[in-house]
């Protein structure tokens, strides 16, 4: 299925943007960061989207402008567990993903721990703000 996320705020992964050990995720930063020209060195939050889930695809906006707004500053990035070309569905078992759309904070270094906020729009740009 396609992915939700075209432009060049949001950063779309695929399954090689990631390190899995034990399952235990990272983000691969070489990968991300020097392949597809994303600035490194901030926090981020990854959202993770099957494009068939209508919470997803209304959330889309309001991730997008979160990207516009806090470009410099905090990621967006952008996982859909539904695109099968980049062998993402594989990345449901180490992320251990059971509701869309679910959400993970990315640590400047690349770590990938859960995002225990909720999922209002208040709240995740008081996140942000506080993880900056």
């Amino acid at each position: 299925m396609d992915n939700i996320y075209r432009g060049e705020t949001v950063l779309e992964l695929v399954k090689k943007d990631f390190i899995i050990k034990k399952n235990k995720v990272k983000l691969n930063t070489y990968n991300v960061f020097i392949n597809k020209n994303f600035t490194e060195g901030n926090n981020g939050i990854l959202v993770i989207y099957a494009p068939w889930c209508e919470s997803c695809v209304l959330s889309k906006n309001m991730w997008e402008n979160f990207a516009r707004l806090f470009k410099y500053k905090f990621k967006i990035y952008a996982l859909n567990t539904y695109n099968f070309r980049g062998m993402n569905q594989d990345m449901t078992l180490p992320l251990d993903i059971h509701v869309y759309p679910d959400y993970r904070f990315v640590k400047k270094s690349g770590e990938i721990v859960d995002y225990n906020g909720k999922k209002t729009e208040a709240d995740i740009v008081k996140f942000i703000v506080k993880n900056i």
